[in-house]
């Protein structure tokens, strides 16, 4: 199934992130803005401090939006996770040493809110997708995150650091960024698209339950 295929390819692209810049982000702050390393270390523990509830916020908001829109919510939460998350993984990239660190710590703040977001959102389609052959597909899913921490590492950042110490994060944004415009590609006849409403009725925007006659 090639829409599998696809979630396995963001899936890499949010929590291959993660592990992407688990590896790297200590070093770029030590190294590119000169500091101590127990301070680097710091500023990149704070990435990981957002797993504290920036992941369930994603599956809330997935939730939320499937309460509004059927379906179609869920997707458009993965669209709108993933989006963001290569815009400030790209403006991370622009952030250079000629500006303060705390500049790089705001602007990473945000960016990895949206990386665990989406691995959030993924996992409310996920369950959805194929009922069938569900552990199969959550652990194809899963393995996509160690894949895209392999392709970030390999294809951007060892290969393009010793070039531009930057160039590598806008790469990878811009990755990010044609991953989540692959969200249209998320379509079911029953379940809908994130431009066609679901034609199944379990599918479609919850209708409100009525209250019970106090009489």
């Amino acid at each position: 199934d090639p829409r599998i295929v696809i979630m396995i390819l963001q899936y890499g692209a949010c929590f291959g992130t993660e592990l992407a810049m688990n590896a790297q982000l200590a070093t770029h702050f030590r190294t590119y803005f000169q500091m101590e390393a127990g301070s680097a270390s710091v500023l990149a523990g704070c990435f990981g401090l957002m797993n504290l509830f920036a992941r369930s916020l994603g599956g809330i908001v997935s939730d939320q939006l499937f309460a509004k829109f059927g379906f179609p919510g869920r997707i458009w939460a993965q669209f709108l996770g993933l989006f963001f998350e290569g815009l400030f993984l790209l403006a991370f990239g622009f952030v250079d040493n000629s500006q303060q660190w705390y500049v790089a710590l705001i602007v990473l703040l945000f960016f990895s809110t949206f990386v665990q977001m989406s691995e959030g959102t993924s996992y409310g389609i996920v369950p959805f997708m194929n009922p069938k052959q569900l552990a199969c597909t959550s652990a194809l899913v899963g393995a996509g995150g160690n894949l895209g921490a392999v392709i970030a590492l390999w294809c951007f950042y060892k290969p393009l650091g010793p070039i531009n110490t930057l160039l590598p994060f806008k790469v990878h944004g811009v990755y990010v960024l044609v991953l989540a415009l692959t969200s249209p590609a998320f379509y079911w006849k029953d379940k809908g698209g994130m431009f066609h409403k679901a034609a199944a009725p379990e599918f479609q925007k919850p209708e409100p339950v009525a209250e019970k006659d106090s009489a």
